[in-house]
């Protein structure tokens, strides 16, 4: 009798359980709100429909740690292409560069001590890549890259700087503007 009781105390406990929304594991809650609809507006926001002619920009990077161009304008919303050139003679694992376009107002030296410890990922901190609007990878001497993007639709000052370690603070930096 006493199993009995127990046998009715169960079954009566898991159906509450099933009727308070409880489910095997594997299933998907169907109750689960999904992100508004504006997320993708705010992303199109990012990325401004380009206007006018394609501006193309060489920039070169030395055993020096500058960039031969060191300040360029475009337009706001212009099509813009950077090629990148690694000048220098050095070992990339050395005297390796890169080029990143940071967005407005994002501190140049913080994010690249952020990316110090990441090699992998071109000294890039992962948790900061929505921090850029466009960068190479580390580049060893002869190589280059290209790299293109829409320049943002609010004008001022951008900067772009080399993020292997030590390059920000020795002055491997630049200025976007966009006017």
């Amino acid at each position: 009798m006493k199993t009995a009781k127990i046998s009715t105390w169960t079954g009566a406990f898991l159906s509450l359980l099933l009727l308070a929304g409880c489910q095997p594991s594997g299933e998907s809650d169907t109750s689960v709100v999904t992100a508004p609809q504006e997320s993708a507006q705010e992303t199109q926001a990012e990325q401004p429909e380009p206007v006018g002619e394609e501006v193309t920009i060489t920039i070169t990077g030395d055993d020096n740690m500058r960039f031969g161009t060191e300040a360029f304008t475009v337009q706001a919303r212009q099509p813009v292409k950077i090629i990148f050139k690694n000048v220098g003679t050095m070992p990339k694992q050395s005297m390796g560069h890169n080029l990143v376009v940071l967005k407005q107002g994002v501190d140049k030296t913080s994010f690249a001590n952020a990316g110090m410890n990441q090699a992998s990922n071109d000294y890039i901190h992962p948790d900061r890549e929505d921090e850029t609007i466009a960068y190479t990878a580390i580049l060893g001497p002869g190589e280059e890259e290209t790299i293109t993007f829409t320049a943002p639709a609010e004008t001022g000052d951008y900067d772009y700087i080399c993020t292997f370690p030590g390059h920000t603070a020795a002055g491997m930096v630049g200025v976007m503007t966009v006017e």
